[in-house]
């Protein structure tokens, strides 16, 4: 511990480090805002800790520099601090009222319980993690959380993306087919729906190809009056239907067919609010799933359990392809100096 402290009496800041921090500070204020918002459901002024933030490095400096480095140090592992805690503080706060209401929901909507293994399987996380943490603290090793949380969120994004990450990323390579010239397997095709077995969506009645149907709970509001709703159901289902271009048409089996696009075509609100997104007659669609031959006919559908099979609307496909790379270099550049300042820090 003695050398924690001596760190920051031989390393001094000067002005121009001091501006630099009180300018990086201002990211941490925006996520401490966050936390305590979100998961301690706290009101105070939005600008509060924007002012906070940069004004304790700030005055740190006139007081004695060596305070400086050392008051951003707890700055920064105030977020981490903050939101461990407020995800345990959050969690026992909401549990006892969410039961109940998830009991009663789940009975109305005919929604199974979570099984058993699925329950052991997250304590059995929460319970190393906490171990984890509580060995670094014993070997007093507990600022490579720092880097070992980065390194955690780095690692999922690569080794475990989401099934629209997946599908992004098949969009990127794949080539577009025409209908009359689809060769057995994955394939991207692009063209109009055509309704074949229209579906009925559950709470507006309306006749459609397919649906994604979400119930969402309002939460309480913020310092503008303005009310946040938070997701408590999502129902997808999608009929069978054709896809056609200029060349011809084939069939499409919608079942376990993913909506890649955000739209929402029908909505009414309330405490509750209920939301309706339609595959519908005549929309233009870009189509990622496996070909197959059935009877001499190729028919579209998922290739199998962990297969892509989505729909998305080329236009915002475009619009991403544009400028994801730019946004990837940025957040790719900022995490690496994010964790180089880490590592001056702390060393």
């Amino acid at each position: 511990m003695n050398e924690f402290f001596t760190f920051f009496d031989q390393n001094k800041p000067d002005g121009g480090m001091v501006v630099f921090l009180m300018f990086f500070s201002l990211g941490i204020a925006l996520f401490q805002t966050i936390i305590l918002s979100g998961l301690y459901n706290l009101k105070f002024p939005t600008w509060l800790f924007f002012v906070l933030c940069p004004s304790f490095i700030g005055l740190s400096f006139l007081v004695d520099s060596k305070y400086t480095l050392m008051v951003f140090f707890f700055l920064f592992a105030s977020v981490f601090i903050l939101g461990i805690i407020g995800m345990f503080y959050s969690g026992i706060q909401s549990s006892k009222i969410e039961k109940a209401e998830r009991e009663k929901f789940n009975r109305k909507h005919n929604i199974q319980k979570t099984p058993l293994s699925e329950k052991l399987l997250g304590l059995l996380i929460l319970v190393v993690v906490i171990g984890a943490i509580a060995w670094l603290v014993k070997i007093e090793k507990l600022k490579f959380l720092f880097f070992i949380i980065p390194g955690l969120i780095f690692i999922k994004m690569i080794f475990f993306p989401s099934n629209k990450s997946k599908f992004l990323k098949l969009q990127a390579v794949l080539p577009t087919s025409k209908m009359n010239a689809i060769a057995m397997g994955l394939v991207e095709v692009e063209g109009d729906l055509e309704e074949i077995e229209p579906i009925i969506s559950p709470y507006f009645s309306k006749p459609c190809i397919g649906y994604y149907y979400t119930i969402e709970e309002e939460g309480p509001a913020d310092d503008d009056g303005k009310r946040s709703y938070r997701t408590i159901f999502t129902e997808l289902k999608t009929g069978v239907f054709k896809i056609k271009d200029e060349t011809g048409s084939v069939t499409v089996n919608g079942e376990g067919l993913e909506f890649y696009f955000d739209r929402i075509d029908k909505q009414e609100g309330g405490k509750k609010r209920y939301s309706e997104t339609y595959l519908k007659h005549n929309d233009y669609m870009l189509l990622i799933g496996y070909a197959d031959s059935d009877q001499g006919n190729v028919v579209l559908r998922k290739g199998d359990s962990n297969g892509i099979f989505g729909v998305a609307i080329p236009q915002s496909i475009s619009f991403r392809n544009k400028y994801q790379p730019l946004l990837i270099s940025f957040l790719t550049t900022l995490f690496f100096i994010t964790l180089i300042l880490i590592y001056i820090i702390l060393n």
